[in-house]
Order: C-alpha cells, then structure tokens, then sequence
C-alpha cells in the first residue's frame, strides 16, 4: 500500500505525518484520502484537477511532471504533499545540486535528519526533493528543489544558496 508523508497544514488537517491509503494512481491515492479527511479536499483540488499551489512528488519527483493524477503506482511507493508555501517560507529549485551533497552540507551545519527529504537546523526546516529537470536542447540538467521555512529560514536559504552557487567546492 503506498505511503503519503504530509507537511506543514496538511499534518494539522490530519493530525498525523504518515498514513498508508490504498490506491493504484496517485488520484486514486489523493482520492481515498480525502474521504477519509474531507478538509483536504479544498486544500488539495480546484475542482477534478490537483490544485496549482500544492506539491505532490512521487520518490522525490513532481507527479506534475510525471503523468499527473493518472501516475500509476507501486505498493512501495511514497507520496510526499506539501501545502502552498505561506509566510517566512523560501523555495527555490536548485540546479545541479544533488541531494547526496545537501544533506552533507546539512549535517555538516549541525542540522539533524527527521526523514527523507526533511532537516531540522537552528531555527528552521529543510524540505527537499528532486525537480524536473531543466531541459535546453539536448541537454539535462538535475534540480532540486528547496524550502526553508521558521524564524531564521532567510539566513539558511541564503547558506543553502551560497553552497549551491559553489557546486561543493
């Protein structure tokens, strides 16, 4: 049965930050969760179509750049939804900077893992995942995307970037 961790609101909505839900696609899934959480219904639709301001990433990819609602799924799957970005957050997607090499700078920072794609520092959290990539012409550059948020998330984002723009040297 796929997994869906859920941040931020959606945690509230819940009131849990994992859940199982039967399903074979991710509108299946998105679907059943909803029944059983009805409030999420606003916060993840506009009307049929999976609402512009939510984030839903398969193993770490936007379904969006997948194939959307219809995405097929493996029982092992893991779902990620993360709600619209309000108030002290930063996002930004991150080109040729892999995952591996932020969580090194991460822990290096004192920062402490709670789950995949999750940190914790001083004053701020750490959500990332893998983004589509970035396509001109023939070539492909990976992305991650990034967001901070807390009471120090601008001191960490700009860290976050400065390390970013050094590509790990």
């Amino acid at each position: 049965m796929p997994k869906v961790n859920l941040y931020a609101t959606f945690r509230d909505l819940t009131g849990t930050s994992h859940l199982e839900v039967e399903g074979r696609t991710v509108g299946e899934v998105l679907a059943n969760l909803v029944q059983a959480y009805p409030k999420l219904k606003e916060e993840l639709f506009e009307g049929e179509a999976l609402a512009e301001r939510v984030s839903v990433f398969l193993d770490g990819r936007d379904v969006r750049y997948l194939e959307g609602l219809s995405t097929p799924l493996a029982p092992e799957a893991t779902l990620d939804l993360f709600p619209p970005v309000a108030g002290g957050a930063l996002t930004r997607n991150f080109g040729a900077f892999p995952a591996w090499l932020l969580e090194e700078y991460l822990a290096s920072w004192g920062g402490k893992r709670l789950e995949e794609g999750l940190y914790a520092l001083p004053g701020a959290k750490v959500r990332f995942a893998e983004a589509e990539p970035l396509k001109v012409g023939s070539l492909s550059v990976p992305q991650l995307w990034v967001e901070v948020e807390g009471e120090e998330a601008e001191a960490w984002f700009n860290r976050i970037a400065f390390a970013a723009s050094r590509g790990g040297g």
